[in-house]
């Protein structure tokens, strides 16, 4: 008897974490992942909401879907990337391409969220 295994994977802070590595491979010194930082709307009208954050955003209590007024009351300095959905398009497909290496069965649950089936 065979044992179906269904594995989920989720990308954690899909958006922030790929903006980083982006930035970081075209020259940027600052990685954003590793400081107070959000993808969300425009930081100079303080208008929109957060879409992702980083992990050290967390700690000043900044929440996903919160306003960027809000965020930046919480953390004066925090640093607010705008979205760059084109780029995380191509990083959710190039993941998916790379779990197909192993599993011909991928099911696409969301931008950053996908199941690998066996068996």
């Amino acid at each position: 008897m065979s044992r179906r295994i269904i594995f989920h994977v989720d990308v954690n802070s899909a958006y922030l974490s790929w903006e980083a590595v982006h930035r970081l491979q075209h020259g940027d010194p600052l990685d954003l992942r590793t400081v107070p930082s959000v993808v969300g709307g425009n930081p100079e009208t303080r208008h929109g909401i957060i879409l992702t954050k980083s992990i050290p955003a967390k700690k000043y209590g900044i929440k996903t879907g919160e306003s960027v007024y809000e965020a930046k009351a919480k953390c004066p300095k925090l640093i607010i990337v705008p979205p760059n959905y084109l780029l995380y398009m191509q990083c959710s497909t190039a993941f998916g391409d790379i779990l197909r290496e192993y599993s011909p069965q991928v099911e696409q649950y969301s931008i950053d969220e996908l199941y690998v089936k066996s068996g």
